[in-house]
């Protein structure tokens, strides 16, 4: 596990992205790469090329909230609440190594209530390393966030505030594959993963630990009558809590392809797994595909299989413009892991931008460092996102539609996200597990969060985070939540590498479980060396 986290940390990139480059989109555009921001070390050979960066911060943060441990009534606290936030960015662009690291430590200091004094960890980091030469390789994520428990408990609109319905989760995964071809009439690549997910909530035991192999091969031209593909995977999935899932799946894709722009697919398959009884049980699958590029900026996609389950889809849309992103995505499928419960979301903010800027930096990390140079300029934070999810300790059956959007103006941003998702069930899950799907049928969410950030100067920024989020389960009278917030923060450059924010923030909460409603005023700088 120790040799994982440290590849997890270190590997990391694109997800974690990094910060910089000119894009010409608004006052508010990130200036080109400064030279203490280009590589540290620049081979002279283009075969031997290798470009890094190594970005130290530190923010430093005071909050006053008159309800730090988010309770109703007479029960409501008052306290002022400090944050220390050193980080690190790191950023690699070589000809072996893309990778792309963004982790901080945060403190949190109480001037009245000191136990509630913690630590809080935050990483995105997602890379590649490559081998042998266009043969062997190396793929590694690291995430550590906040997440809510329960879907039912009480939600938080900051991490601030007191909160036993929010725990740290991190999860690592580590991938090495190869690829190559055989002849000129097929090409292969073969992938083991490794995956390991931890929480620290004492409520709800998911830590699991997910094994998984795969080999694929496919027909070198794509562009004949009759296309073809077979895909072959096999998981091992222990959770903590005593369950084990084990799955073998086998699909061919037979592609028709109309223009170099559509092309249709037929999949015959086999599966055998135990998500839905204690032995595995093996089931013949079918299903087919359509995948069309309207143009460089524009792809539609449909997926639609007959499984174990029953329909299983995935719709995805997406189109950008110079100024503009949208996207779209609805989904039904099994999901043994929470990156599973559909290959496609909106994410965060900053995957919108992230998507967004494609046609102004194709290359993906120093793409990053647009997005964070962007996001900083405008006093926006990158981890918004819809909060909706829940710990869960066994494989699950997840509906999901997400629909974004965001505009960019000469001086203005607007960013709007919106989703839904029913998640049951695919085994009788027992109560004293402690988790939503041991009490109901069914957890049904909606979120919407919209973003809005005006540049009133040069050096400053005014941005409005209002968000929703609701959740309600089998009995709606007792498995319900309900949260609100809206945040106004104002974010000054005081110098080259000095921000200054200040925050108001009100957030309502309302649930079977309790209710209470906070104000927060806050203030802060960070120094990026």
């Amino acid at each position: 596990m120790k040799a994982l986290v440290v590849a997890g940390l270190f590997g990391a990139a694109s997800v974690a992205h990094g910060q910089t480059a000119s894009n010409g989109l608004s006052s508010a555009a990130p200036e080109p790469l400064s030279a203490r921001e280009t590589p540290a070390a620049e081979g002279t050979g283009q075969n031997d090329r290798r470009q890094m960066s190594l970005v130290p911060r530190v923010a430093v943060e005071s909050t006053w909230t008159d309800n730090v441990h988010a309770r109703g009534g007479v029960e409501k606290v008052a306290d002022f609440v400090t944050s220390v936030s050193p980080g690190l960015r790191f950023t690699a662009e070589g000809d072996r190594l893309k990778a792309n690291v963004d982790y901080s430590l945060t403190r949190l200091l109480h001037a009245r209530e000191r136990s509630l004094d913690r630590n809080q960890n935050a990483l995105r980091a997602l890379g590649s390393l490559e081998v042998a030469d266009n043969f062997a390789f190396v793929d590694f994520t690291g995430n550590i966030s906040q997440q809510t428990v329960s879907a039912f408990g009480t939600r938080s609109g900051s991490d601030v505030t007191d909160n036993q319905n929010r725990t740290e989760a991190a999860l690592y995964r580590v991938s090495p594959y190869v690829r190559g071809r055989f002849g000129d009439w097929s090409q292969y690549e073969m992938r083991y993963g490794r995956t390991a997910s931890r929480t620290k909530s004492n409520l709800v035991n998911a830590d699991y630990d997910l094994d998984d192999l795969s080999l694929r091969l496919a027909s070198t031209n794509q562009q004949r009558v009759i296309g073809w593909s077979l895909d072959a995977s096999h998981q091992q999935q222990d959770y903590a809590s005593g369950r084990s899932y084990e799955s073998d799946r086998v699909r061919a894709f037979l592609t028709h392809p109309f223009s170099p722009q559509l092309s249709v697919s037929v999949i015959p398959g086999w599966e055998s797994n135990n998500y839905a009884s204690q032995e595995k049980e093996s089931h013949a699958t079918f299903g087919g595909q359509v995948q069309w590029a309207l143009s460089e900026r524009t792809r539609f996609s449909a997926l639609l299989e007959k499984r174990f389950f029953g329909r299983a889809y995935n719709v995805n849309f997406e189109h950008r413009t110079p100024r503009s992103a949208w996207r779209f995505s609805d989904s039904r499928d099994a999901s043994s892991t929470p990156s599973q419960a559909g290959s496609f979301s909106v994410g965060t903010l900053y995957d919108l931008y992230f998507f967004q800027f494609t046609s102004i930096e194709p290359d993906p990390a120093r793409r990053a460092q647009l997005v964070n140079s962007f996001l900083l300029a405008n006093g926006l934070d990158g981890n918004t996102s819809v909060d909706l999810g829940f710990l869960s300790s066994s494989v699950t059956l997840t509906r999901r539609q997400d629909a974004s959007f965001t505009l960019i103006g000469l001086r203005d941003t607007l960013s709007f996200s919106v989703s839904q998702s029913e998640t049951s069930r695919l085994q009788q899950v027992t109560a004293d597990t402690g988790e939503d799907l041991g009490n109901s049928n069914y957890v049904r969410q909606h979120g919407l969060s919209i973003v809005y950030s005006r540049r009133l100067s040069p050096q400053s920024s005014l941005s409005v985070l209002g968000s929703m989020s609701r959740a309600a389960g089998q009995q709606s009278g007792a498995q319900s939540s309900d949260l609100r917030s809206l945040n106004f923060s104002l974010s000054t450059k005081l110098g080259p590498h000095t921000t200054g924010t200040l925050g108001l923030r009100r957030t309502l909460s309302s649930g079977s479980l309790s209710s209470y409603s906070e104000t927060a005023l806050r203030g802060g700088l960070s120094l990026q060396f």
